[in-house]
């Protein structure tokens, strides 16, 4: 099974990092070398790939298990020649792979810790260039502000030289058109009023013609005195 996830810890200085790497590569060769274990076996203890164990030990160089099984032409590296290394007693490989799963943990720990740290320090900077530009945002958004104000001052106290210092009174409002029902009802308050006024008019003239007078001076003036209060009685 796969050595378990190691917890995020410092990442190890430079010096002791090519270190751990060097004795990791040296227990990769004596296992694949010198050992019964599958490649499987390694690539589990390594927590990699059977691929990636197996290009990683074609890098350094170790002598195929099986060199003839190999296509033609495949470079097997520096160590296909001379005798091949004695392999290793069950005791000796049990110990070899407990060093190496320890050595791989330790390894990927450090960069498991390398990658927290670059992530926190990223994130640090995206804060600061984010403050950074928050604060060029709002500094450019004031100088925006007082630039309309100046502007806005400017062009008051222009207005107000061109009328002479006197301020403009503002035009009245139009006055909103009248429904239908209000233009009706309107018409017809007008025309009562012009009825009531003839109808007053009227009765006014007929008071005169009624009022009484001074005695007539001939009988003519009788006769046309009683002949008007007649029709003015019959119109009643």
């Amino acid at each position: 099974m796969r050595a378990p996830a190691p917890s995020f810890s410092s990442p190890l200085p430079p010096q002791s990092y090519r270190a751990l790497r060097a004795r990791y590569n040296a227990l990769l060769v004596t296992l694949y070398e010198r050992s019964n274990l599958t490649l499987r076996e390694i690539a589990t203890l390594a927590g990699y790939t059977d691929r990636a164990v197996q290009m990683l030990v074609r890098v350094l160089g170790c002598r195929p298990r099986n060199a003839k099984t190999c296509r033609p032409g495949t470079d097997v590296g520096p160590r296909r020649a001379g005798p091949r290394p004695p392999p290793l007693n069950a005791r000796a490989v049990r110990h070899t792979a407990l060093a190496f799963a320890g050595v791989a943990r330790k390894l990927a720990a450090s960069a498991q810790a390398r990658a927290f740290s670059e992530a926190q320090r990223a994130t640090a900077r995206a804060g600061r260039r984010t403050a950074r530009t928050q604060a060029r945002v709002i500094a450019g958004a004031a100088r925006s502000l007082r630039h309309l104000a100046a502007a806005a001052e400017d062009t008051a106290a222009m207005r107000q030289a061109l009328t002479g210092g006197r301020l403009r009174t503002p035009k009245p409002k139009a006055a909103k058109r009248r429904s239908r029902d209000e233009a009706r009802l309107a018409q017809q308050r007008v025309l009562r009023s012009g009825a009531a006024r003839m109808y007053e008019a009227h009765e006014a003239a007929r008071r005169e013609a009624v009022a009484p007078v001074a005695p007539p001076d001939s009988d003519a003036d009788r006769r046309i005195n009683a002949i008007a209060e007649s029709h003015y009685a019959e119109r009643r």
